[in-house]
């Protein structure tokens, strides 16, 4: 190549040089033929007009040799025509692979694109070397080091090429156990389990861990630093690392040289620098202490938690500079934690975006971050778990970029991806508890863009037929008041629940406000009245002497309050924060038939174990009683334990007391647990579509005022039922899939026990 460029440009200046300078009239170009000549004009330095000499020519050669279209290019003269005699490097009509297994030919011709050689480009033979170079880096970079590439360039019709190439991958080089050299305070196996690269288990037979990379192996050597100073090893020090092949080009041995230090503790703790708040605030933010053992993770955490304190009263950009000194002499680490708040930081705009239904006021109305205020990352945080408790959004971004030109001033951007929030179901679905289930469904979550939702609702199973229209409006004063309100009927054939044989009508009408009191709190207040009916086929006797104190139908009007505190990152699967609720059922003394309360107590709480794990822990505790002497909870009041949504195991409401026909009744003191670990094992577009648990429930009801057939209702932690075992949880098009396989732990004679559960199809 070089040499054709260079007789080209001594021929030019030959031919052109030695000859009289002159002015160019027309320019002629010869030899194209896939090239189109306004291509080679606009890279040609000259023009019609222009005066030409020798090194004028030499520029123009130099130039079109430069744009890689050809193998040689001759200047010559016509008169005051100017004559440019090209020859075309041919096309590549196709690039073509043979013997790759590891890597895809897809990603091979990305790989050559990238360095400059793709279908369609004009061929470079000086680039072959390159080419098979670029393809052995793949190689290698998955641990093929005894690859060899042999390329074969076939010419084609109409000056193009066809390039081959044969790849001999040979077999994968392993890594073998690390060595290390210098480690005196623990001992090679602990050091080795730092390392994700090493020789793979038998049993991980899809395992890559022992491949090499230099990407992999930093890592690695990062996470060793990292072991030794979270364990006092303050000025520990990779001297050198060895990476060598054996000559088979199979096995690949890595030493490490390493010098582990001395043992430091953590003497004097300073604060430093301009705090913003008073030191003794700071303090208890420390996560390190003077005389433990000195660590970088506490350096670490401490930073992080000094940024965020300050950045809570806008010092967002906040510089934490941790100053270790080191003394030798007594083994110890004086640390001094610098502080620079930089400039406090203002909100100059909040700009939302993403939202394509729900409107900007819905919103804003739950961010706790305002314009032309500080910026502070606490609101912002908030501002972010608000809006995805909303339910109305996948994913919520809140982003804070400089103004430009400013160094005070921020722009809030709430990037939010709506999730679908109206759904039209109609479908039927099964359910080992349930039966078959048909639902018939039209919710809209966020009616309009303003946050309302509005429900209706017809469902059947074998026990249960259920109609319900509810509205939910959102901020119905500006204060952030909610107003709800909604009409339900169902009927009940509580023998299909496998309960008593009796028969179950009650019309609902409820109206009530949920009051925000903090950021994270709400009361609910709501009135209800329920109508209810009556008829038993089969009488147990707590139903014949409920019914001779009552008769079968009765009235009640019933207020119910409520507590709740949410501070979950989002409303479907969290990953962190918790949800309690504290309710209380009252039917109003002196105006309903009965006269009876319900008490129950919620939470749930989730903790992130990993980027994809999350442990839930779930517990509810539940007590009910009428007011009067001798008067109890309603029977159909009562609480239930087992099934799928309580004591996985175990057979729907079979747990805790019977009635003298063996019917489970249920109870007015119920206890529930269950502690599992989530995670995802496919996502849809929203991120949460499949959910995969492990699980331990426990749970039992227990009746405190009436003396059923088992004796009375004397209640031991000793009773509760236990089962472990799989869950799943995925939300289809027609509904929530809950599929569980379980094993009860404790079961008892007469316990009735179920091994696998699911119900598909949305039920109230």
């Amino acid at each position: 190549m070089m040499r054709t460029r260079l007789a080209a440009l001594l021929f030019s200046f030959f031919i052109l040089g030695t000859a009289q300078a002159f002015t160019i009239e027309e320019i002629r170009i010869r030899g194209l033929d896939r090239i189109a000549e306004g291509t080679v004009l606009n890279y040609l330095p000259l023009d019609v007009g222009d005066e030409l000499d020798g090194t004028d020519s030499a520029d123009a050669v130099e130039a079109l040799f430069d744009t890689g279209f050809f193998d040689d290019v001759e200047l010559l003269r016509d008169g005051n025509a100017l004559i440019i005699q090209v020859a075309e490097r041919p096309a590549i009509a196709r690039i073509e692979f043979i013997g790759n297994d590891a890597i895809a030919g897809d990603r091979l011709r990305e790989g050559l694109a990238g360095a400059g050689l793709g279908e369609g480009q004009s061929f470079d033979r000086s680039l072959l070397a390159t080419i098979e170079r670029e393809l052995e880096q793949q190689y290698f970079a998955l641990g093929y080091y005894d690859i060899d590439v042999q390329s074969t360039v076939s010419p084609l019709p109409r000056n193009r090429v066809g390039l081959r190439l044969d790849i001999e991958e040979g077999e994968p080089a392993s890594v073998q156990p690390i060595r290390f050299i210098g480690n005196r305070a623990f001992d090679t196996d602990e050091l080795r389990d730092r390392f994700e690269m090493g020789p793979a288990p038998w049993w991980a037979f899809l395992s890559n861990r022992d491949k090499y990379s230099r990407e992999r192996l930093a890592a690695d050597l990062e996470r060793l630093r990292a072991f030794y100073r979270d364990r006092g090893y303050a000025d520990f020090d990779i001297e050198s690392t060895q990476v060598t092949i054996s000559p088979d080009r199979q096995r690949i041995h890595v030493t490490v040289n390493i010098d582990e230090g001395v043992q430091y503790t953590v003497g004097d703790i300073e604060l430093a620098g301009e705090l913003i708040y008073d030191e003794a605030e700071l303090r208890p933010l420390l996560a390190i202490e003077s005389s433990e053992i000195f660590n970088q993770r506490g350096i670490t955490r401490t930073i992080e938690a000094l940024r965020e304190k300050l950045g809570e009263r806008g010092y967002a950009f906040a510089r934490i500079n941790p100053l270790p000194e080191l003394r030798e002499a007594d083994q110890t680490v004086d640390l001094t934690f610098f502080v620079d708040p930089a400039e406090r930081v203002y909100v100059r705009r909040i700009r939302i975006s993403g939202n394509e239904t729900t409107r900007d006021d819905v919103i804003r109305t739950e961010l706790r971050q305002y314009e032309g205020t500080w910026l502070s990352t606490k609101d912002l945080r908030d501002s972010e778990s608000r809006l995805g408790r909303m339910g109305f959004f996948s994913d919520v971004r809140i982003d804070t970029p400089r103004v430009p030109g400013t160094s005070d001033q921020v722009d809030v951007e709430v990037n939010a991806t709506e999730r679908l929030s109206g759904s039209l179901r109609a479908g039927v679905g099964f359910g080992t508890d349930q039966g078959v289930i048909l639902n018939l469904g039209i919710q809209q979550d966020n009616v309009f863009g303003t946050g309302d939702r509005a429900e209706f609702v017809a469902n059947s199973d074998d026990s249960d037929t259920t109609y319900r229209l509810s509205y939910l409006e959102r901020n119905y004063t500006m204060s952030g008041i909610d107003r709800r309100y909604a009409v339900s009927f169902r009927d009940r054939d509580a023998d299909e629940a496998d309960l008593a044989d009796y028969g179950l009508q009650t019309a609902t009408a409820s109206y009530g406000y949920r009051i925000p009191v903090t950021s994270n709190d709400r009361v609910g207040v709501d009135v209800e009245y329920d109508d209810v009916s009556l008829e038993f086929n089969n009488p147990s006797n707590i139903q014949r002497d409920f019914e001779t104190r009552n008769g079968p139908d009765n009235t009640v009007i019933r207020t119910n309050l409520s507590w709740t505190r949410d501070t979950r990152n989002t409303a479907i699967f969290p990953t962190a924060g918790a949800r309690q609720q504290t309710r209380l059922e009252v039917a109003l003394p002196g105006v309903s038939d009965l006269e009876y309360y319900r008490l129950s107590y919620e939470q749930s709480r989730y903790v992130a174990l990993s980027e994809r794990f999350t442990l839930v822990l779930d517990g509810t505790l539940s007590y009910g009683d009428a007011y009067g002497e001798g008067e109890t909870l309603p029977f159909y009041e009562n609480f239930y334990a087992g099934g799928i949504t309580t004591v996985r195991g175990y057979e729907s409401n079979s747990l805790g007391p019977r009635d003298d026909n063996d019917d489970p009744t249920g109870g007015n003191l119920r206890l529930l647990g269950r502690a599992e670990v989530r995670f995802p094992i496919a996502e849809d577009s929203d991120g949460n579509n499949l959910r995969v648990s492990t699980f331990v429930d426990a749970g039992q009801v227990w009746d405190r005022d009436r003396e059923a057939a088992e004796g009375p209702g004397d209640v031991s932690l000793s009773d509760l039922r236990y089962a472990a075992g799989l869950g799943l949880v995925y939300y289809s098009p027609i509904g929530p899939l809950t599929m569980s396989v379980a094993r009860p732990l404790n079961d008892e004679q007469g316990d009735e026990t179920q091994f696998f559960q699911f119900t598909i199809g949305a039920f109230f």
